[in-house]
């Protein structure tokens, strides 16, 4: 009875400190949520009738992350989550990371990213693999008359392990869009 008593005190003073610090000056102006909605690409690959095809839709990625950036939005450093459906090898993979994005002002309302993640990758399936995810991206993006950031993303995937049926690395090649709500 005391540790249940002793978990939900703990539990309501955790959440009340969380609400707090939420609510601080500081995370209303430099938050910043993202979303992501991507394509996994697949390059000279052989398709179901045995024809070997220049390019191919591999999988579908959604993701999504939180973080903080610097006044002038060139500095973003989030922390991502979402899942990738990989069609062509019938797995879903689970990516967790930190992601960093620098921008460069092209004009006055357009901008280049350039974004590096780092984390963890689990392959959601019978194996349950996991490994260590290294993302790198570049972005191109307007800010749109809301103050946000639209933009189209190329990026490269690394999972860090391999496909359990032919032994090819979880390298992936995405592209799509993403919408920043600062």
């Amino acid at each position: 009875m005391k540790k249940s008593i002793r978990k939900i005190l703990f539990s309501s003073i955790f959440v009340l400190f969380g609400v707090q610090f939420s609510q601080a000056q500081f995370f209303k102006k430099y938050v910043y949520t993202e979303g992501e909605l991507g394509v996994i690409s697949s390059f000279f690959v052989t398709n179901s009738e045995g024809e070997a095809v220049p390019f191919a839709l591999g999988g579908l990625s959604l993701r999504g992350g939180l973080g903080v950036h610097d006044e002038e939005n060139n500095l973003f450093l989030g922390i991502y989550s979402g899942f990738e459906g990989n069609f062509r090898h019938s797995i879903g993979i689970l990516p967790v990371y930190l992601n960093s994005k620098l921008a460069l002002n092209i004009a006055d309302d357009k901008k280049l990213f350039f974004s590096f993640g780092y984390g963890r990758s689990f392959q959601m399936g019978p194996e349950n693999l996991s490994g260590y995810l290294k993302k790198y991206s570049i972005a191109y993006g307007r800010v749109t008359s809301r103050e946000n950031i639209q933009s189209f993303f190329i990026e490269i995937d690394n999972h860090g392990y391999n496909f359990p049926d032919d032994g090819i690395s979880v390298v992936t090649l995405n592209f799509g869009l993403t919408y920043t709500f600062l």
